[in-house]
């Protein structure tokens, strides 16, 4: 067999997604490593899975190497990377009027997330201003889908959006200046968060997350973001070396309530179509669809899947199969693959109630 024809014999069927942390700005990772089946090792830098990523990360590791490329083993050449299936076959892996407006590109990225503290505080832009100062299409819309919220036994898990009165780009850039992380926290509202519930940060919106949340994160697929409250180390890394004068000015200073600023974050789920026990639920807004689109699959039984959509699926309860043409699959909590556009299949239980998370790209 070429090399062509083991890539095209390994998109006919799932392809499963392993373990893929990276070093990060913020400690975490014990929970997410727990879920993935790797129980024991301490929350640490290495604190995000980059689960289903084609995008390279906006720091390097600590040995001066990139990092975010996800990997899916083929048989007989070893692992390669995601991105170059989607590239070698673009039209099986994303399906044709996917990649005519994309390009040869998935379009988004996932991640687990498990921080052992609050995230710093931190911004992502809108597509305009990255396109002018970026030069990116893509902008950094993301989106949390909360599996576990047990916090840290000190304060509970949260999610912190939007800002209070009384705020102003002055005061703002001076406590940036004086690394005042408190003080900006305080001045963003605060709701306790729950598993089920799926939060988004939209352009501009300032917003932080913790402590001890377990989440799967959808998101566009870039690493843009200006992280405000910072520890005075690394400013091009925080700016992404573009200084503070600009970076802060893709903030939206404008106060809001708690009210609005938590309820314009947390989503509402939409059942698409419900058999028996079976359901599929969009967990993301309509507003959402532009960026990604995030849908819940609840296995009774027996669901299909013939949508045409590539996805990167994460099962978060229970174990079944995954079956198609290629044959039957164990499948179990904690797994991920990847799913090409072109692979029909469906998914079964095994004794027990199945749920799986199908994370995919803008809605085309």
């Amino acid at each position: 067999m070429t090399l062509k024809d083991l890539f095209r014999d390994t998109i006919r069927r799932p392809m499963l997604l392993p373990f893929h942390p990276l070093y990060r700005f913020y400690k975490g990772g014990g929970l997410v490593q727990s879920f993935r089946g790797i129980p024991g090792r301490p929350d640490d830098w290495w604190s995000e899975d980059w689960v289903g990523s084609c995008t390279i990360a906006g720091n390097r590791g600590p040995d001066g190497s990139e990092q975010g490329l996800s990997t899916v083993e083929v048989k007989d050449a070893g692992p390669v990377t995601l991105k170059s299936l989607v590239e070698s076959f673009p039209e099986e892996m994303i399906g044709a009027s996917f990649a005519e407006r994309f390009g040869p590109d998935i379009a988004f990225l996932v991640k687990m997330l498990s921080p052992a503290g609050p995230v710093p505080l931190h911004i992502h832009p809108d597509r305009a201003w990255a396109r002018k100062y970026l030069k990116s299409k893509f902008s950094k819309v993301e989106g949390w889908i909360l599996l576990d919220t047990p916090g840290d036994g000190i304060e509970p898990a949260y999610f912190a959006t939007g800002f209070k009165d009384g705020i102003t780009r002055e005061w703002f850039r001076e406590m940036v200046d004086s690394k005042n992380g408190k003080a900006l926290r305080e001045m963003l509202h605060r709701t306790e968060v729950h598993p089920g519930e799926v939060y988004v940060a939209y352009p501009g919106v300032p917003h932080c997350v913790g402590p001890q949340v377990l989440a799967i994160e959808v998101q566009e697929p870039t690493d843009h973001m200006v992280i405000a409250e910072w520890n005075g180390l690394d400013e091009a890394v925080a700016t992404m070396g573009l200084g503070w004068d600009t970076a802060l000015s893709l903030i939206d200073y404008k106060p809001t309530d708690q009210k609005t600023a938590v309820a314009s974050a947390r989503q509402q789920p939409i059942v698409l179509r419900k058999r028996g026990e079976n359901r599929e639920t969009r967990l993301v807004n309509t507003d959402v669809l532009d960026f990604f689109d995030v849908i819940l699959l609840e296995v009774a039984d027996e669901i299909a899947v013939e949508d045409g959509r590539f996805s990167i699926d994460i099962v978060t309860e229970g174990a079944g199969t995954i079956e198609g043409d290629f044959g039957i699959m164990p499948i179990r909590r904690g797994e991920a693959f990847a799913c090409a556009a072109s692979f029909g299949h469906r998914f079964r239980t095994v004794g027990q109630p199945l749920k799986v998370v199908r994370c995919m790209g803008p809605l085309v």
